[in-house]
């Protein structure tokens, strides 16, 4: 491959080489042969035979500069391993100076005395440039751009510009030689002035090692919820598991979480905006309303999969406890839960039964369940002891 290389880097050269060998003799034969037929063919004509020399001189170093430009460029091209299409800033450079010496070649072969057409236009030429200042600002940032690569076709970037007082975020879809076109995540295609663009603006390009890119986006919420039980019940979504999310930052009473969003296309990344903020959003509420159904307690009993309900019962303390909880794992039947004295209070015990469920739309059955259980046994303890 590297030999290939060498071998297409000479047969270049030496093609631009001998471009401008037979340029050079095209031109002598050329003049030659044209005053040899009108000396000898046309003598009526000889008078004019120095305009047409010269005419002719002129076309064919027009015609020959032209080739040797296109063959630099396309040197360049290979040299530097791009496209034409991100040559266009330095191409331009280079075919307005090989244009100024085509131009000088010409009329030096008119017998035109250069030096004084730039001597005389020194002054409208500074005049010029000052009328062009903006122009040729932009034409210089347009060679900037692409020969240094600072943006690239088909690349995702966002530009954070001082001038704008504005975030743009989108694809570079054009650079042209007054201004650079983005295709924006709106759909909107927008223009943007190349000299303001490397001038007053800080670019940030989105890249990954495939496909796709990723977009960074803080999403803040109230801290009255756990932070992990959050991370947790987002990753175990679909769109979860494509996308990063961490615990950025800490805040008083918000937690600031950082979602990287992976997308193909700009157009795509509103789409994905919402989805995030939509599930970051239900993630949330989720977990609170369980936290206001279930205690602050409940939330690390694995919020997203378990199945346990706390249910507070007050009873008088004129029926032991033990037997109130004996009494309650004897006849709890096909229900599931386990029964705890938590407090005694003066005249009453305060017992929490976690009940195990597997459908938080049978809790209101199983709680009054759980009530009459407890009811009955209170009421049959207490009439034993009584009689």
């Amino acid at each position: 491959m590297e030999n290939e290389r060498k071998k297409k880097t000479h047969f270049e050269l030496l093609k631009i080489a001998s471009e401008i060998i037979v340029g050079i003799i095209s031109t002598f034969i050329i003049a030659f042969l044209l005053s040899y037929i009108i000396s000898t063919f046309l003598p009526n004509y000889i008078k004019f035979e120095p305009y047409i020399r010269e005419g002719a001189v002129a076309i064919v170093i027009l015609i020959i500069g032209l080739m040797v430009t296109r063959s630099i460029l396309r040197y360049i091209e290979f040299r530097i391993s791009t496209t034409r299409r991100e040559l266009y800033g330095i191409s331009l450079i280079i075919r307005i100076l090989m244009y100024i010496l085509l131009i000088a070649l010409v009329l030096s072969i008119f017998h035109v005395n250069i030096t004084g057409i730039l001597a005389g236009s020194a002054i409208g030429g500074v005049i010029l440039g000052l009328a062009v200042q903006s122009v040729a600002s932009n034409v210089l940032s347009s060679v900037f751009v692409t020969s240094s690569k600072t943006l690239k076709y088909g690349e995702v970037i966002n530009i954070n510009s001082w001038a704008w007082s504005i975030n743009t975020t989108g694809k570079i879809i054009d650079i042209k030689t007054l201004f650079s076109k983005m295709l924006t995540k709106d759909n909107n295609v927008i223009y943007i002035p190349n000299s303001q663009l490397l001038g007053n603006s800080v670019i940030t390009e989105f890249r990954t090692e495939s496909d796709s890119y990723i977009y960074p986006v803080n999403i803040t919420t109230f801290a009255d919820v756990p932070s992990d039980k959050l991370i947790d019940a987002f990753k175990s979504t679909d769109f979860g598991r494509e996308n990063e999310i961490y615990l950025y930052e800490k805040m008083g009473t918000t937690n600031v979480f950082l979602v990287l969003l992976k997308f193909k296309e700009v157009t795509e990344l509103n789409k994905k905006l919402s989805e995030v903020n939509i599930l970051v959003d239900r993630s949330y509420w989720n977990i609170k309303s369980n936290i206001a159904l279930m205690g602050n307690n409940a939330v690390y009993e694995n919020i997203n999969t378990n199945k346990i309900y706390p249910l507070n019962i007050t009873l008088n303390s004129d029926v032991p406890s033990d037997k109130i909880i004996d009494y309650a794992n004897s006849n709890k039947g096909d229900l599931d839960f386990t029964v705890f004295l938590i407090t005694k209070s003066g005249g009453t015990n305060t017992f929490t039964a976690k009940i195990n469920y597997d459908d938080i739309n049978k809790i209101d059955e199983k709680v009054n369940r759980i009530n009459m259980i407890f009811e009955n046994g209170y009421n049959s303890i207490k009439n034993k002891t009584t009689k």
